[in-house]
């Protein structure tokens, strides 16, 4: 694999080695080694590059301990691309020294079944069994104007399967026009980023798009930050491309979505990959002003500043404990608020930080947005 190396190293030359990074690393201040550390990763890359150092089975290791939260790009005064050297750098050793063991299974199921879950990809909406009274022909058409793309997340794991149950009662209540795509729709190659094979995405996005295409869609609607960004990214497609946020908020404004009270003290946390990444911010926190009742408590660390739940990077399958505690340290920033529910939008946060909570028993509610809006939702006149 061909790295642009002249970018790259203009990347090296710009970093002036100040630190700053160091303070925005959840991984860093976790493990406290400066190997771990954007910066240190940005000398390893540097040595690499110079020859000092070779690619070992030690470096493979140092560059999966990492959340690719970009929190230390949004730091750094001297504008250096931290997240992306690291995307690239993991491309270089997936190239040359293989995949990491704990993260290859995972992508062999993309490859093979289409899914991280290595299921068969015709029962990704098992999870409409349990949808209520909403028929079936009502968001599963063989022709619509926008296409919920649900995610492998959502799609398998129990945890969060109620966030594309509650999306669909609430475009559905709004009368828009949608559809799934049920076993038609295939992984959207996100992990195989985060895993060093990107190249390899072709073949998903190619079928995801076609399958939209299919039923004469112009719009794609994610409840999957990861979803969305990719497309948004790499799929260069000519589809408009919302988070279920942005869509739930115009809703709200033209009157189509109508909410009740919900008296809760709530914080929100902004995930990595729809704030810091995608720069949707404002929409979910509409959603949230606009519901009677509800109080929002900001967190010390919030919007571009947001500190990752712990489940980004592929971080939670190479180093579980790890992830764990990063998900307990986000639970403990969000009671200094005073709250007793975190709110986000995406099912990884979601699973990562309700099931740090369960593990160390701590006594704290956390929802999806999606659940938020369904306690509140009023019944169309």
């Amino acid at each position: 694999m061909t790295m642009d190396w002249s970018r790259i190293e203009r990347e090296f030359y710009q970093c002036n080695k100040c630190g700053l990074c160091l303070a925005a690393c959840p991984v860093g201040k976790d493990l406290l080694l400066e190997k771990y550390t954007p910066r240190g990763k940005v000398q390893l890359a540097r040595f690499y590059r110079n020859g000092v150092i070779e690619l070992t089975k030690r470096m493979k290791e140092i560059f999966a301990e990492c959340l690719l939260c970009g929190a230390c790009t949004v730091t750094c005064p001297s504008g250096v691309h931290l997240a992306d050297l690291f995307v690239e750098m993991r491309q270089i050793i997936a190239s040359e020294k293989g995949l990491h063991p704990r993260v290859e299974p995972a992508i062999d199921a993309v490859d093979e079944a289409y899914n991280i879950s290595d299921e068969e990809n015709a029962e990704r909406d098992e999870w409409t069994e349990d949808i209520g009274d909403i028929p079936l022909e009502a968001y599963h058409k063989e022709r619509a104007e926008v296409v919920y793309f649900v995610g492998c997340v959502s799609s398998f794991f129990p945890m969060v399967q109620g966030i594309p149950q509650n999306v669909v009662h609430i475009l559905n209540s709004a009368d828009v026009d949608f559809t799934i795509l049920g076993g038609k729709e295939w992984c959207c190659g996100f992990p195989l980023i985060g895993a060093g094979a990107a190249a390899d995405i072709e073949k998903l996005r190619d079928h995801n798009i076609e399958a939209v295409r299919e039923v004469g869609a112009k719009t794609v609607v994610f409840s999957c930050p990861s979803c969305y960004r990719t497309w948004r990214e790499y799929y260069r497609t000519d589809l408009a491309i919302f988070h279920i946020t942005e869509l739930i908020a115009d809703l709200i404004k033209q009157d189509r979505i109508k909410l009740g009270e919900f008296r809760e003290t709530i914080t929100y946390h902004d995930p990595c990959d729809l704030g810091r990444h995608g720069g949707v911010f404002e929409p979910p926190r509409t959603i949230l002003s606009s519901i009677p009742g509800l109080e929002l408590k900001e967190m010390e660390h919030n919007r571009a500043k947001s500190v990752c739940c712990g489940g980004g990077g592929n971080l939670e399958m190479v180093d579980p404990a790890l992830s764990r505690r990063l998900a307990t340290k986000k639970i403990k920033e969000a009671q200094r608020t005073g709250a007793n529910t975190l709110v986000t939008a995406c099912q990884q946060c979601v699973r990562t930080i309700k099931g740090a909570a369960r593990r160390e028993k701590i006594d704290f509610n956390v929802l999806d947005i999606t659940d938020v809006v369904m306690q509140c939702l009023k019944p169309r006149d």
